[in-house]
């Protein structure tokens, strides 16, 4: 029986493929015998093959057959669909060195993966050209279940929604269900939305005060029906690292723009770099934690290690804001955006400064016990509130430096430090560094 899923829909041409069965192919005088419909029809999963086409040699592995095409993912990264009477098999190689990636690491618990939805569990409605939340974590495993041949994975479905309806509290929830999964599993796999994927790393960066195994975040910038999609060897690669030995929350995406390698980057120090290039997020500072190539997995000598126990902290003060500023911010807008919360970020220009003219307003509510700190917009560098006269004044106000802190950590930090700490300890847990949150030395080269 051949799997419905790998028959196309035209008939006519599934009684070809029939017909054609037997056919041969010949190649430097010695002949290869394919059964075409078996080849196309019901390919091994993730089979690398080499093969002509319009007479160039290629080689790439044959993913899915799409309508009347092979959709086969080539060397480079990208994608063709090609219809199978324009190629011409010329072998079959062993498949690609990845699918090994479930043996390797500890051998016993299994991994826990759960889905909160994100592109990686999209599809393109081809009626509208619009990407929509449509399958179920069955339906993700099922697309990647050569996987699922080689690791003992037990899944779990949070959530199915685009990442910019991600809340605080489903944070709260999330954490919970992972800290739950950790208790029997060798690490914990979460297929995440990308757009604010580094907002919940972060969060459960700082939540998880300690933890017995990986918790590792993916998703892809293409969805997964989509011949160039980034989900196949991001999620592959996010299995090897949640099999590996250590306790890191992080983020499995893209290294480069070819399907080639995979960083570990911290979850504290996560920024998506580009709107839709598979290779978007970088390390901001530092170099990633750790490295997937080739089915290996490489760790950095920096990375936390496991520890004997789980200590969840998952309470968050949400009554904090990230505020952004910019010339023409009126100071009503700015108190209108502060008014009701107990704590609030401005990301400021270079240094972190903001216009003085705010700053009797700060000085009455940090009075009455709001705390506001200033991060920088710039991609790199630190905020220093001792260089200028505006820093000083902004310090007098009752601002506090966040360093070179990432805006999105710093907000979800004081998020974080608010809901677990008392209040007079806030300036002091602030400012420590409890994540890798803070670098004594950063390495611009790495962000660029």
């Amino acid at each position: 029986m051949y799997q419905k899923s790998w028959v196309p829909q035209d008939r006519a041409l599934f009684n070809k493929f029939r017909k054609n069965r037997k056919k041969t192919f010949k190649n430097s005088n010695k002949e290869l015998k394919w059964s075409l419909m078996s080849e196309v029809l019901s390919p091994e999963p993730l089979s690398r093959i080499t093969f002509t086409w319009k007479g160039k040699e290629l080689d790439g592995i044959l993913i899915s057959v799409v309508g009347d095409k092979m959709n086969i993912k080539l060397s480079n990264g990208y994608n063709i669909l090609v219809k199978p009477e324009n190629v011409k098999v010329m072998g079959k190689m062993e498949p690609h060195a990845i699918r090994d990636v479930a043996d390797s690491g500890v051998k016993g618990a299994p991994i826990s993966l759960i889905t909160t939805g994100g592109t990686i569990v999209s599809r393109v409605d081809y009626t509208t050209g619009a990407v929509f939340p449509s399958m179920d974590i069955g339906e993700l495993t099922s697309r990647f279940r050569y996987l699922t041949e080689r690791r003992n994975i037990k899944k779990y479905e949070f959530s199915n929604i685009l990442s910019e309806n991600m809340e605080p509290d489903q944070w709260i929830k999330l954490s919970k269900l992972v800290a739950e999964r950790l208790k029997n599993s060798e690490g914990v796999v979460i297929t995440h939305g990308t757009d604010t994927m580094t907002y919940t790393s972060a969060a459960l960066s700082f939540m998880f005060e300690k933890q017995t195994g990986p918790i590792v975040m993916t998703g892809s910038q293409r969805s997964s029906d989509r011949p160039s999609s980034d989900s196949f060897l991001n999620l592959e690669a996010a299995i090897a690292f949640a099999s590996s030995d250590h306790g890191e929350v992080g983020i499995a995406m893209h290294r480069n723009s070819s399907d080639h390698k995979v960083s570990f980057i911290r979850g504290t120090r996560a920024r998506k770099m580009h709107s839709t290039r598979r290779d978007a997020f970088r390390s901001m500072g530092e170099e990633p934690h750790g490295t997937f190539d080739m089915g290996l997995v490489k760790l950095s000598n920096k990375i936390r290690p496991r520890d004997e126990e789980t200590i969840l902290k998952s309470k968050l003060e949400k009554k904090v804001s990230l505020i952004y500023f910019y010339p023409g911010l009126e100071t009503e807008q700015l108190e209108k955006l502060l008014d009701g919360k107990k704590g609030a970020v401005i990301m400021g220009t270079g240094l972190g400064h903001i216009a003085t003219k705010y700053l009797q307003s700060i000085k009455e509510r940090v009075s009455e016990g709001m705390k506001i700190m200033s991060a920088t917009q710039c991609l790199n560098g630190s905020v220093n509130l001792d260089v200028y006269t505006t820093g000083r004044q902004m310090k007098d106000a009752g601002m506090t430096s966040c360093k070179n802190m990432l805006p999105e950590t710093a907000y979800v930090k004081m998020m974080y430090v608010l809901g677990n700490y008392p209040w007079e300890d806030f300036e002091k847990v602030m400012q420590t560094n409890l994540r890798g949150e803070f670098l004594e030395r950063e390495s611009v080269e790495v962000t660029l």
